[in-house]
């Protein structure tokens, strides 16, 4: 056995030996040469240090859908934006920085037994991938019970360092997403395709507007100095984002003195200021413009902060609306058509035709400040409806649509300038409590309860209110027709505005159940009266 192992082996020697001779001579085999082959290697990318992200910044977004027409704005042509942003850089977030649940018209509508309020926006704004948000005021004109549901929706991120939940039992706790405290502060963690790593520190900042009793609001200061304190050292840079006015976002540049970038919203048109080193960035409303801000940050010089780059993007025609966006903004159009069309409206339907380049002009920053076309409009219709009045008196506040109508206004257009509607009553008051409601509804400029008027001016020359062109008597008793919200006692400095005041000696109503009788519906009188004083 031994013997027959060794020779076996000797032979397989010789085998392999030849085999070599063979190759290196070029005689013994006529197989073709391999070509060498190259390992094969994973190539990663070197960490350079650098890396960017991409903030899509709105603000202010009262409707789904787009407006004009089609024309402009609507949460389709964000998320179409969003994706095209994505594909040239991954970290893309889009923000939406307070005000989206309220006011709305399709808000006020019922379906499914209840009102939505803003039950159509978190759908709308979960499918176009909005990531980050803050509270706006407007954010709390709806119930609590509504807004703990909207909460619950959203699939977003919401950040807030001075606002807390007033539970029922008198606690003071953060607002609850599906079971999570809504954060003081935020960190997004991002990583590039070369591996490059950062953390981004996000400050979330409201204003004390809406006193609603479930609300606490905390210092905006104070918040904000404590949020960046928290952040500076855990996170490579730190934004906000806030719901401020212009002047507060600028004064946090004392208390957050390492933000270079705060995303802001409460006033309705774009501008960007600067103060220090701090950016105040704000898109107009309804997402007709949104801001698109790269920053980019290198990790191996952070002491060289980031770089920003902010650019005012027109969100129009030119901006295809997203499909899947789009199926749901459709579907919430329909059940608020449909809705409407219940209550004995035409969405559809014209009511007045603009000529080109005229405008109704129903902006916060317009309607609350100065007499203006839209809602004088408003008042004429409540005198039509009301012609034993010698005026008509309504709060700018009634009017939400914060926009500029032009072209054809449609009744939908209406509905929208008016969503809350309301009745138009009639009262016999003394002049003297007349003045007293015309001096504080002018000391309101700026308010929701600066007050617009059919018939009554204001001369500076004489320093008094005028009727019909003549001084208004203290003892003369006079018939105002009143939007019904302005006799509740809840406007601005008017809690004495009330069917008890002394001075009111007689209320006239109209019945609920009288169809026929325009006053029921402010925005049946408005239509009414556009049609018959306007050539579609």
């Amino acid at each position: 056995m031994k013997l027959f192992f060794y020779v076996g082996a000797f032979c397989l020697l010789l085998a392999a030996a030849a085999c070599t001779s063979s190759k290196k001579t070029g005689t013994a085999t006529t197989a073709p040469k391999p070509k060498p082959q190259k390992a094969y290697t994973r190539e990663t990318p070197t960490d350079d240090g650098m890396i960017s992200l991409t903030f899509l910044q709105i603000n202010d977004v009262y409707e789904i859908g787009a407006l004009s027409e089609g024309k402009v704005g609507g949460m389709p042509r964000v998320a179409t934006l969003k994706k095209r942003l994505q594909q040239k850089n991954p970290n893309t977030f889009t923000v939406l920085a307070g005000d989206f649940l309220s006011p709305s018209l399709l808000g006020t509508i019922k379906h499914e037994g209840k009102r939505i309020k803003g039950k159509q926006m978190v759908d709308a704004m979960n499918v176009a991938g909005v990531d980050l948000v803050t509270f706006g005021n407007h954010e709390f004109d709806i119930k609590e019970e509504e807004l703990l549901e909207r909460l619950d929706e959203s699939n977003f991120t919401w950040v807030s360092g001075n606002v807390r939940h007033r539970t029922k039992a008198g606690t003071l706790e953060p607002f609850m997403v599906k079971g999570n405290p809504v954060p003081d502060t935020h960190i997004l963690h991002i990583k590039d395709a070369d591996g490059t790593s950062a953390k981004v520190g996000i400050i979330g900042l409201t204003l004390p507007a809406n006193k609603a009793d479930f609300v606490w609001y905390g210092s905006v200061d104070s918040a904000a100095t404590a949020g960046y304190n928290y952040l500076k050292d855990k996170t490579d840079f730190v934004v906000a984002i806030t719901h401020l006015n212009m002047n507060e976002d600028l004064a946090l540049a004392n208390k957050m003195t390492g933000v270079r970038l705060s995303m802001g919203g409460h006033e309705h048109n774009n501008m960007m200021q600067k103060f220090k080193n701090l950016i105040v960035a704000k898109a107009d409303a309804n997402a007709k413009t949104a801001y698109v801000h790269q920053i980019s940050f290198n990790k191996a010089q952070p002491h060289l902060g980031i770089g920003i780059s902010s650019k005012l993007t027109n969100l129009d025609e030119l901006l295809p609306e997203d499909a899947a966006t789009k199926a749901v903004v459709d579907k919430w159009q329909k059940i608020g058509d449909d809705n409407m069309k219940s209550l004995g409206f035409d969405p559809a339907d014209v009511v007045m035709t603009l000529p080109k380049g005229k405008t109704l002009d129903g902006r916060e920053q317009t309607i609350r400040n100065i007499p203006c076309e839209l809602p004088q409009l408003v008042a004429k219709a409540m005198s039509a409806v009301a012609p034993k009045s010698v005026a008509a008196i309504m709060n700018s506040g009634s009017i939400r649509i914060d926009d500029e109508l032009s072209g054809k206004i449609t009744q939908y257009d209406i509905l929208r300038a008016l969503p809350f509607g309301g009745s138009v009553v009639e009262v016999d008051m003394k002049g003297s409590l007349l003045k007293q409601v015309l001096d504080i509804g002018k000391a309101n400029k700026g308010s929701g309860g600066f007050l617009q008027h059919d018939r009554i001016a204001y001369s500076d020359s004489e320093k008094q209110w005028l009727l019909g062109g003549k001084a208004i008597k203290d003892s003369q008793s006079y018939r105002i027709a009143l939007g019904d919200f302005l006799l509740t006692g809840m406007e601005k400095g008017l809690p004495f505005l009330t069917k008890g005041n002394p001075e009111i000696t007689q209320v006239y109503a109209p019945n609920p159940d009288d169809k026929s009788d325009l006053r029921n519906d402010v925005r049946l009188a408005l239509i009414d009266y556009l049609k018959k004083t306007n050539t579609k």
